[in-house]
């Protein structure tokens, strides 16, 4: 009988973190679409610089700046310009006929792109 109550608010405790998390995850995005309500932001339309959203969409502004960090290695995988076709010279049969068979490094984060592309 002990096992079965510590069981239960075990199980209740986890269900009230979740909850928490759910309530704190709701008013982050009422508060942004509030903001969007009200305008959004004053940014021109065309407005390419990625600093002066930071201000309007501190979230996503956070999670683009972190790609900055090319770090990560696996096994299959990295976010380093690794030249994959020489790590990997079976690919360049697999795509034979592609203009990526000649030419294909590993994809990093969006913090990336425009020296990327």
């Amino acid at each position: 009988m002990k096992k079965k109550n510590w069981l239960i608010a075990g199980i209740l405790a986890i269900v009230t973190f979740l909850l928490g998390l759910l309530a704190s995850s709701i008013m982050n995005r009422k508060t942004e679409a509030e903001l969007i309500a009200r305008g959004g932001n004053d940014l021109a339309d065309q407005e390419c610089r990625n600093e002066l959203y930071a201000q309007f969409y501190p979230r996503e502004y956070d999670s683009w700046r972190a790609t900055i960090d090319t770090t990560f290695r696996s096994k299959y995988m990295s976010s380093q310009d690794d030249d994959l076709l020489e790590l990997r010279p079976e690919m360049v049969i697999l795509w034979a006929g592609y203009a990526f068979s000649k030419g294909y490094n590993a994809p990093r984060g969006h913090m990336h792109a425009i020296e990327d592309v």
